[in-house]
């Protein structure tokens, strides 16, 4: 069931009816029934999947938590006897903590990347003739056959970060399971995101809910704006990019490079969009998610840009990844000898730069298995690093030039980060790794303006008018995206409105929802790229 589907907004109109009605006073166990049905009619025997992330977090939790409780209960003690009976206990719930880990993180990894690694099996059977004896090619097609269960990684970070904040004693483990099973399944937000935290979420998903004229307005508009960026947007514009990319060749190096421009917005209006449709369910209940973009085509750097670029994810490696890392004992050891060899100046972004390639060789294969992913992490984490060193270079070198902050060099750096941005989503579109490095040459060595002409979009399956749709999509996102830049708030815009504007405004969406979700266009895919994540 897709969530542009016409079923989905179906399924969604008679929860909250029923919502606000017959099961208010036990909302929650409504919500947790119909997010395992819609998982269920999804993907019914991957359901065990998620039932096994839940029940081992949720033991884990409460194994941890009593542990927290036994630690506390020490303060009495003999010094001396605390303090060994507090190691214990540490290592206790330590062991606690890392079997569910591994549990679940070797989970995702078997779904993830057993395939790939078995097909490298296949290659250095094929062309050496070794490891004959692991490959089957029976096997290999089975592994590719296996589809990976909806929303596992956004399931199984949302799960164990609240495990993670358990052990640090952030709060205590919910003892009821069926409410932290909501908590996992969340219906909404188990397609793509965004990556939930318990303390965020515990108090909207479990409250006797009451009808908020304002949740259904904003609901509705974000759902609306979802749609919008999907069906008109990244569809269609999914077309130039699929025929670009499966015979680059056949362009010019220039509309090669503008068809890596074109995925971005693709890329952006789909993810974005879905997320918006889910945050606009959820508001429909109440319950508020976390946003997960902020105008991503205004960022002045990469690191800027992945400040506002699937946010949940970036404050989830940041606090569970990074942090504990850049701050351990070895890092700490590193850095000091950095210090000690490179000097005070540089040596100090020696484990700083250490941490921020791993987050970024995260963030490379938490997109799939493949070096072209790696790479695409390397990339990130090789520009950041880079400017990171370089920073006090590029300010001195730029008032020694007499560059003044503005808004002619904020376009400069806005123009700037976009390239480098582009050149990275060549290894994660790509067929392959060494695919993205020959488009990447050949975008450059063959770059030619004339090969961007009305010819060309002729030659695609496209008309005038997906075209006009096209254009004004993206003109008015990037209207929509400035305006949010600036700080100009729609939802406080008609708040100050008449009732009947308001009203108004939510009739014209409704229309405009009828329209784009039952009236599409036959080659229009409803399927999310961020889905298979």
């Amino acid at each position: 069931m897709s969530i542009v589907s016409p079923q989905f907004f179906v399924f969604v109109t008679l929860l909250v009816c029923l919502y606000y009605t017959i099961f208010r006073k036990c909302a929650w166990v409504l919500l947790l029934v119909a997010s395992y049905a819609f998982y269920f009619l999804n993907e019914p025997i991957n359901i065990v999947y998620l039932i096994i992330t839940t029940s081992s977090v949720y033991i884990s939790g409460i194994l941890i938590d009593r542990t927290n409780r036994n630690i506390k209960d020490l303060s009495n003690l003999d010094r001396d006897i605390r303090k060994n009976k507090k190691e214990l206990l540490e290592k206790k719930k330590k062991r606690v903590l890392v079997f569910a880990l591994i549990l679940n993180f070797l989970m995702l990894s078997v779904f993830k990347y057993s395939a790939y690694f078995y097909s490298i099996i296949g290659l250095i059977s094929n062309k050496f003739g070794a490891l004959n004896f692991l490959y089957r090619e029976e096997i290999n097609t089975k592994l590719l056959n296996i589809l990976q269960p909806l929303g596992i990684s956004f399931f199984i970070f949302q799960a164990t970060g609240y495990l993670i904040d358990v052990y640090r004693n952030k709060f205590e483990a919910e003892k009821n399971p069926f409410k932290f099973a909501l908590f996992v399944s969340y219906f909404p937000q188990i397609v793509q995101g965004p990556i939930g935290r318990w303390n965020l979420l515990k108090d909207d998903l479990f409250k006797t809910p009451k009808l908020d004229y304002d949740n259904l307005r904003d609901g509705i508009l974000l759902i609306a704006f979802g749609l919008f960026k999907k069906v008109e947007i990244s569809n269609r514009i999914s077309v130039i990019v699929n025929a670009v990319f499966s015979e680059y060749t056949g362009y010019s190096g220039a509309f090669v490079f503008l068809s890596v421009l074109f995925y971005g917005i693709q890329i952006y209006t789909d993810f974005s969009g879905g997320i918006d449709i889910v945050r606009g369910v959820s508001k429909l209940f109440g319950v508020e998610l976390s946003l997960n973009f902020k105008q991503p085509f205004f960022a002045t750097s990469i690191a800027d840009f992945w400040r506002r670029w699937h946010i949940t994810l970036g404050t989830w490696l940041k606090d569970y990844v990074f942090y504990p890392v850049n701050f351990s004992k070895p890092m700490f050891k590193l850095n000091k000898f950095g210090r000690k060899h490179l000097g005070a100046k540089y040596g100090k972004f020696l484990s700083l730069s250490v941490s921020t390639f791993l987050i970024y060789f995260i963030v490379g294969i938490w997109h799939g298995a493949g070096f072209k992913y790696i790479a695409f992490g390397i990339w990130n984490g090789t520009i950041i690093t880079i400017s990171l060193i370089l920073e006090e270079f590029f300010i001195n070198t730029k008032a020694k030039l007499g560059i003044k902050d503005g808004k002619l060099y904020r376009i400069f750096m806005i123009l700037r980060t976009n390239i480098l941005v582009c050149i990275g989503r060549f290894f994660t579109r790509a067929s392959g790794f060494l695919v993205a490095l020959r488009m990447i040459k050949y975008s450059f060595s063959n770059f030619n303006l004339d090969g961007i002409n009305l010819e060309v979009f002729r030659s695609f399956s496209l008309t005038k008018y997906d075209y006009l749709r096209i254009i004004l999509g993206v003109t008015l996102l990037l209207i929509c995206d400035y305006l949010a830049e600036i700080g100009f708030d729609l939802k406080s815009y008609l708040e100050r409105k008449s009732k009947l504007i308001n009203y108004i405004f939510i009739i014209v969406i409704v229309l405009f929802l009828f329209i784009g979700v039952f009236y599409q266009n036959s080659y229009v895919s409803t399927e999310f790229i961020y889905r298979q994540y």
